[in-house]
């Protein structure tokens, strides 16, 4: 004897259908699922796929000045000259955890066995500064994929410096934007991140030195026009997600400039942009949305040499500081995507410039007084200025 059960659902332009799958009486005794000879079982049916999604984390400015380098070197063994997996070691696990993970490498990265430091001074009276070659393989260890490295130090050392620095990132496996050694890779790029197809595109609108004569060597502009032309040449070129580094000129302040801010807004209005992350103030700066992109102002240090009594004006504790942009981008439509963002806050230990995630740390009730009381510092610095810190 035959008779319906219950079967199983089938998703249909998002209804819900009850699929029934007869059962039979087996030898008469209890109720058994057997299917028909020759039949198919029902199976539930996607016809919708799930919406895509993916994160990002991206940090502020590396500079690889005295005090990062003498902590790498008293980390390196024997035969080593620079050792950074200690300084980043606290804060690669978040930088592993996002789908993308994304460096500032604000100086030049010389060749393998170069002096890394001061090359003098530059025109303008800014140091022209060399990173060492190690250090790409520190950032690659750390969780990073890729750099932007437009700034206002990317020509300090000319178009050898540029080629220098590349050619580091790409020996580490660090893909970059923002200097280039050819026209081809000036032009944007299209790659993807879980499915998703992304462009990434590094600006400075100011310089160090004389900018380049050749002007693919490095994305130097204050034209938003041209900026708007670019993200719009990415999107042609298949880009369902483009997110744009800025490297602005006015450090130390807690919030943009007008000037800053009316750039900014003029690219977002003239092109589709979903993501905007400025750079070189050295201090963290609020997280806004600005024609529906989100912006984060400036995301300050991720590792420096500052914050120490030594050095000027970049004494201020402020520099210690610095954001992680957490950033879960959602398909809400077919290749239109949504942006959530979260700053996660980072902060520099003093002594031995060890790179933490703020928050996560202080909750280890075993690390040391003098690093919880550092932190809290960081903490309270930031605050008033970031909301939403995690």
């Amino acid at each position: 004897m035959r008779r319906p059960s219950w079967g199983v659902f089938a998703l249909m332009s998002g209804v819900c259908v009850l699929v029934t799958v007869p059962t039979a009486r087996a030898n008469g005794g209890d109720i058994a699922d057997i299917a028909a000879p020759g039949a198919v079982a029902a199976q539930a049916v996607r016809v919708r796929p799930p919406p895509r999604t993916f994160t990002i984390a991206a940090t502020g400015d590396v500079l690889t000045e005295n005090a990062v380098n003498l902590a790498a070197t008293n980390a390196a063994g024997p035969g080593v000259r620079f050792d950074y997996t200690p300084v980043f070691a606290s804060v690669a696990p978040v930088l592993r955890s996002a789908d993308l993970a994304i460096c500032h490498m604000e100086i030049p990265i010389g060749a393998p066995g170069e002096r890394p430091g001061v090359y003098g001074r530059s025109p303008f009276g800014g140091n022209l500064i060399e990173a060492p070659f190690e250090v790409a393989a520190g950032l690659r260890a750390a969780g990073f994929d890729r750099c932007s490295t437009a700034s206002n130090h990317s020509y300090d050392l000319g178009a050898g410096g540029i080629s220098s620095t590349l050619a580091a990132l790409d020996a580490a496996g660090i893909t970059h934007t923002g200097t280039a050694r050819s026209p081809a890779e000036s032009s944007p790029a299209v790659f993807e991140v879980n499915g998703v197809r992304v462009t990434h595109l590094s600006y400075t609108t100011y310089s160090n030195t004389v900018a380049p004569s050749v002007p693919w060597l490095m994305n130097y502009t204050t034209d938003p026009a041209r900026v708007a032309a670019d993200v719009d040449a990415a999107r042609s070129a298949g880009a369902q997600v483009v997110i744009v580094s800025v490297h602005i000129a006015q450090e130390l302040l807690p919030a943009p400039i007008a000037a800053d801010r009316a750039f900014i807004s003029e690219i977002t209005k003239a092109s589709h942009i979903d993501l905007v992350i400025e750079h070189g103030p050295h201090v963290v700066q609020p997280v806004e949305r600005v024609n529906g992109t989100v912006v984060f102002w400036s995301v300050g240090n991720f590792v420096s040499g500052m914050g120490t009594n030594q050095i000027g004006r970049y004494a201020d504790p402020h520099t210690l500081d610095g954001l992680l942009a957490s950033v879960r981008f959602t398909e809400t439509s077919p290749g239109t995507f949504a942006a959530d963002a979260t700053p996660v806050l980072l902060c520099e230990e003093r002594a031995d410039r060890t790179v933490h995630p703020v928050i996560a740390t202080l909750a280890d009730p075993t690390i040391s007084p003098t690093l919880r009381a550092e932190l809290q510092e960081c903490l309270d610095r930031s605050t008033p200025v970031v909301a939403g810190l995690r």
